[in-house]
């Protein structure tokens, strides 16, 4: 239910609502009362997130080798962000792939409770990398990433560390949350799946082990970005 403030800036105190997704504007047209409501996805700097090599010195800096095979995720260390499935989703790839290593980029008050100890209590502290909080080498981080993942909508729900991998031409696995199923074409820019460890990590692999058709899927997120999340795109739409 809606807080009466929330119903009335979403109804007639605003001239224009702008949604996150054609779910969530879909579910306010009610309140509309017949005035413009529809989807705006976000934007990013594609100039400045755009395909390139992985940076040597940076994926060293993060203690990845060579033969690592890299997931990597952008979310603040929160317990709603399904950490516990993130981690038991590694668990089950890392017992298959000595190589696969996760990078997590963010940070949070509760990583130790929420991330650290829960990895080493899975036996995969030495699979989890910690990037912190990234700021002039985020894009850097980002292109070591060989699929990006994504479980829970941030609070604005725009979901836009997931633009931003998909700038980059990384293809991406991500639940069926929110706006995520209309940001990830299913099959085509990245792969949606259902919230639980096995099938988690199964996509991963079927990325990790299928590097063609992990840069196809790139290559189309890249080509998806440029016509949907372009800062000219927003303006207009708006």
């Amino acid at each position: 239910p809606y807080w009466p403030w929330n119903r009335w800036l979403f109804g007639p105190g605003t001239d224009a609502l702008a949604c996150v997704s054609q779910a969530a504007a879909a579910a306010n047209c009610r309140l509309r009362g017949g005035r413009p409501v529809a989807a705006v996805y976000g934007a990013v700097d594609l100039a400045h997130f755009a395909p390139a090599p992985p940076d040597k010195a940076v994926r060293e800096s993060l203690g990845l080798a060579p033969e690592h095979r890299v997931i990597g995720i952008v979310a603040r260390a929160q317990r709603h962000r399904r950490f516990e499935l993130l981690l038991e989703a590694t668990a089950v790839l890392a017992r298959r792939d000595r190589a696969v290593r996760l990078v997590v980029i963010g940070r949070g008050t509760h990583i130790e409770q929420t991330a650290v100890r829960p990895a080493a209590r899975l036996g995969i502290a030495d699979r989890v990398l910690f990037a912190g909080y990234r700021t002039g080498d985020y894009a850097d981080v980002l292109r070591c990433c060989d699929v990006f993942t994504f479980l829970v909508p941030g609070s604005d729900g725009g979901c836009r560390a997931l633009l931003e991998a998909a700038a980059c031409g990384i293809p991406a696995v991500t639940s069926r949350r929110g706006a995520l199923p209309e940001l990830v074409e299913d099959g085509a820019t990245g792969i949606l799946v259902d919230e639980q460890p096995e099938p988690l990590a199964a996509a991963w692999q079927s990325l990790l082990d299928d590097p063609r058709r992990r840069a196809e899927m790139g290559r189309a997120a890249r080509s998806r970005a440029e016509r949907e999340f372009s800062p000219e795109r927003l303006a207009a739409r708006v």
